[in-house]
């Protein structure tokens, strides 16, 4: 009786192979047709205007959530006595009250922050920063407490 069984398994397992490889090969399909008619002009209608919220926060990333106005090159975190030597010379600091148009972004520098518009959006680099150029890059510092963080556009 054993001998039956195992004689209908092997023919179930080869009849199954024969049908799964069948079906995995790729069908032999040629299509092909003569344009008839005459073409119709293609019109694109423009998107509707966006109605999302203007956007709004606030933290030392600020001016990376921003590429098409910022591209970080790098930066540096950690305690402020470990970083404090490569901080840039305060002669490169910009000035608070200056402003800066970069791409679609205006920056205002104040004394403590930096507020940064791109369009209906509002962002704000929190205090305590300070905005350098430094060879003709933006140079951002940001201490809080203990810690410092530096990034470099």
């Amino acid at each position: 009786m054993i001998r039956y069984y195992i004689i209908a398994t092997a023919i179930v397992v080869i009849f199954g192979s024969i049908v799964f490889a069948h079906r995995l090969a790729p069908p032999n399909l040629r299509i092909s047709a003569q344009p008839s008619g005459t073409p119709t002009v293609e019109t694109h209608v423009a998107e509707a205007p966006s109605t999302a919220p203007p956007f709004s926060g606030q933290g030392p990333w600020v001016l990376s959530a921003l590429p098409d106005c910022f591209d970080e090159q790098s930066r540096l975190s950690g305690p402020f006595t470990a970083l404090e030597a490569k901080l840039p010379p305060a002669g490169d600091r910009i000035a608070p009250g200056t402003t800066l148009h970069v791409a679609v972004c205006t920056l205002l520098v104040r004394p403590r922050d930096i507020w940064v518009d791109r369009g209906s959006d509002r962002l704000r680099v929190s205090p305590d920063a300070a905005l350098y150029r430094v060879d003709g890059r933006l140079v951002l510092t940001v201490r809080t407490g203990a810690q410092l963080e530096i990034r470099h556009y």
